[in-house]
């Protein structure tokens, strides 16, 4: 009895120790609630009184979608769009127009590439040297800013063909028409004009005509067809580059070359085309500011343009892959036939946007309206 007693004593104990400890808590967290709500009190005052000190901006009437591509401010709009201020006047006859590059340049059907676009919107005569896999050393050696030097040999009076053997100025490789013509022929060495074949991996020149037998030294220059034929007033387009898949360092190199070309050619009158293919050229944006700070207005930003503005302008309904695209560099699918090559669209775009860079520099004549207003691509 007893001890159940003191078992009965000892849990009224324990139960008012339980209920006060409850109680306690109680009262502490109504007192740390009060306190919160009078600082957020304060906090909301303060904030409401430096509101109405700001003054609100009036709301869009449509919310930013998270999803859009965000495409940098273009300071240069102008030049892509809109009728044609000339930085130069025009001053005639309209000139000869010579297209260096690589696959991208390229025309299947004389009609459909960039270089086809500028001959129908300008009336110039266009020659087009594109030859595809072409990386910007190998396009500069046909046009003459990297020099091939023959070594030394004996052109014969007959027409028999003979080996000769070309290096680059700094001994090395030369890659004529492993891919194509594009200007090589008819070629010259010496002052001798023949026409160069590969066969077998090794080169062979057989000349046009009979003539005398002529001894030919060592390191004599080897002329193509490209650099006997180029005219002082030719207006040069360079695109080239992609198959060097240039990064922010290396596009030094791309950037003499083309440099060296237009000192071969004596040309001050030139367009260079920048790189498209982001998905090769992960610092393509670095590499295309390098160039354009090097050529300036003569440097077109194609890739910008045809992010900004290329399915607007061809007319085209922009696609889910498409904003895809876009957000990630790339040229929209909808304007390119592969993952690098542009479709007859791009193609378009491109020579208009080339077109109206020359009226902007002064080779060509100004239009008194704009391309905006030509017929739909």
């Amino acid at each position: 009895m007893k001890k159940t007693f003191l078992t009965y004593l000892f849990f009224i104990l324990a139960m008012s120790l339980f209920v006060t400890l409850r109680v306690y808590a109680g009262k502490e967290y109504d007192r740390k609630l009060d306190t919160a709500s009078a600082s957020d009190t304060a906090q909301h005052e303060d904030t409401a009184a430096d509101d109405a000190a700001t003054p609100v901006s009036a709301p869009s009437e449509k919310q930013e979608d998270m999803d859009e591509p965000v495409l940098p401010k273009d300071e240069k709009e102008y030049l892509w769009h809109g009728s044609i201020e000339p930085k130069v006047p025009y001053e005639g006859p309209l000139p000869r127009i010579i297209c260096w590059g690589d696959s991208l340049t390229v025309s299947l059907d004389e009609k459909s590439a960039f270089p086809d676009i500028i001959r129908e919107l300008s009336g110039c005569e266009v020659i087009n040297y594109g030859v595809e896999s072409e990386n910007t050393a190998m396009i500069a050696m046909r046009e003459g800013g990297l020099r091939v030097n023959v070594k030394a040999t004996v052109i014969p009076a007959d027409t028999n063909l003979i080996p000769i053997f070309l290096r680059t100025e700094n001994n090395g490789h030369v890659s004529f028409l492993d891919h194509g013509d594009g200007g090589v022929n008819p070629c010259v060495i010496n002052g001798i004009e023949g026409k160069l074949q590969k066969l077998n991996g090794s080169y062979y020149f057989e000349r046009s005509g009979k003539g005398e037998r002529l001894a030919v030294e060592e390191g004599t220059q080897f002329k193509t067809h490209g650099m006997v034929d180029a005219r002082m007033g030719d207006v040069l387009v360079i695109f080239a580059g992609t198959n060097d898949l240039p990064d922010k360092n290396s596009v030094r190199n791309i950037i003499s070359l083309e440099k060296s070309m237009l000192e071969a050619a004596k040309c001050d009158r030139y367009i260079i085309v920048g790189l498209t293919y982001a998905g090769g050229i992960p610092e393509i944006d670095a590499v295309n500011e390098a160039m354009e700070k090097e050529f300036g207005d003569h440097f077109v930003d194609i890739r910008k343009y045809m992010l900004s503005y290329g399915l607007a302008d061809a007319g085209v309904e922009k696609t889910s892959a498409d904003e895809a695209d876009i957000r990630k560099g790339e040229i929209p699918g909808s304007l390119r036939s592969d993952y690098v090559h542009g479709n007859k669209l791009y193609h378009k775009l491109l020579g208009q946007q080339v077109y109206r860079r020359m009226q902007f520099l002064g080779y060509l004549p100004a239009d008194e309206g704009s391309l905006e207003n030509e017929e739909d691509i």
